[in-house]
C-alpha cells in the first residue's frame, strides 16, 4: 500500500466509505492492480462500496422486520413432510410478485404445522427483495395500540407505520376474543393498506370463521372484502412437526 493511499483515508472515512478504502488496500497490494485501467479500478472501488452498503440495508430490514423465526429462508422450506405445500406456488410467492401488485397472503392450518415458520421465510426473501416488513403476533399488536389509545401522538404514529410499511405480517390471527377497539383498530389498518401495501396472516382459524372472531357483520364484511378478495391462500395439513424427532420431538420407546 502506497503512502498516498494512507493519506486518503481521513478523506474515506468522513465520506463514510470504509468498504471502499478497504477494497482499495487490497488492490493496490495486488500487482494486478496495476495493468487495471483507471475506470476499471473506480468500478471495482464502487461495487465494493455498494455491496456493503446494500448488505447493511438488508440487515436493518431483517431487524426492523422483527420476525419469529429469523433463521427461516426459502431454501429450508421442507417439502419431505406433507402439508399440502405446493412448492411452485411457494416459489412464485418468493418472488415477492405478489407484494409488487399489493396482494395478500393467508396461511391457516393446525397448530404446529409451520405456519409461522413459513410466513417468517417468505418475510426474508420480501426484505432480501428491497421490501421494507413487520412481524406481529395479533394478541400483542392489539394490546399496544389499546395501550397507545391513551397517547394521541402514539397511536398516530403506530398506525403510520403500519400503513407505510411494504408487508404487514399478523400472526396468530383469531386468537382471543376482539372488542369494539380491537375491531375498529383491525379495519382501520387494513383500510389503510389496502391497495398500497401487502398483508400476510398466519391463523389455526379456516377464513369461513373469521366472520365469528370478528363478530360484527359490518365489521367482519369490510375487513374480509379487503383482505380476502386478494388474497394468495396457503391451507396447510398434517401432524405438528414439533411433533417429528428431527424438530425437536423426544422419540419414545414402544
Amino acid at each position: 500500500m502506497t503512502v498516498a493511499l494512507k493519506e486518503l483515508k481521513p478523506m474515506f472515512n468522513r465520506l463514510r466509505l470504509s468498504a471502499m478504502y478497504e477494497h482499495a488496500e487490497s488492490m493496490f497490494d495486488d500487482i494486478q492492480t496495476c495493468s487495471m485501467s483507471h475506470t476499471d479500478v473506480l468500478k471495482e472501488l464502487f461495487k465494493a462500496e455498494i455491496a456493503r452498503r446494500d448488505e447493511n440495508a438488508l440487515h436493518r430490514r431483517i431487524k426492523q422486520a422483527n420476525i419469529r423465526h429469523k433463521d427461516a429462508c426459502m431454501t429450508d422450506i421442507d417439502y419431505t413432510v406433507d402439508r399440502g405445500l405446493n412448492p411452485s406456488m411457494i416459489n412464485q410467492l418468493g418472488a415477492c410478485d405478489w407484494i409488487r401488485r399489493h396482494q395478500n397472503c393467508i396461511i391457516t392450518g393446525k397448530t404446529g404445522c409451520g405456519k409461522t415458520w413459513l410466513a417468517g421465510a417468505l418475510t426474508n426473501a420480501a426484505c432480501r427483495a428491497g421490501f421494507s416488513a413487520k412481524f406481529y403476533r395479533v394478541p400483542a399488536l392489539l394490546k399496544e395500540l389499546t395501550a397507545n389509545r391513551q397517547l394521541p401522538t402514539e397511536i398516530q404514529r403506530s398506525m403510520r407505520e403500519l400503513r407505510k410499511v411494504d408487508l404487514l405480517v399478523l400472526d396468530d390471527w383469531g386468537l382471543g376474543q376482539l372488542d369494539s377497539i380491537n375491531r375498529s383498530d383491525l379495519l382501520e389498518i387494513i383500510e389503510n393498506r389496502c391497495g398500497s401495501g401487502s398483508t400476510m396472516i398466519t391463523s389455526v382459524m379456516p377464513v369461513k370463521a373469521w366472520a365469528e372472531y370478528i363478530q360484527d357483520p359490518t365489521y367482519s364484511d369490510s375487513i374480509l372484502d379487503r383482505l380476502v378478495l386478494n388474497a394468495h391462500r396457503i391451507e396447510m395439513k398434517g401432524v405438528s412437526m414439533r411433533s417429528l424427532p428431527q424438530y425437536g420431538a423426544i422419540e419414545r420407546k414402544k
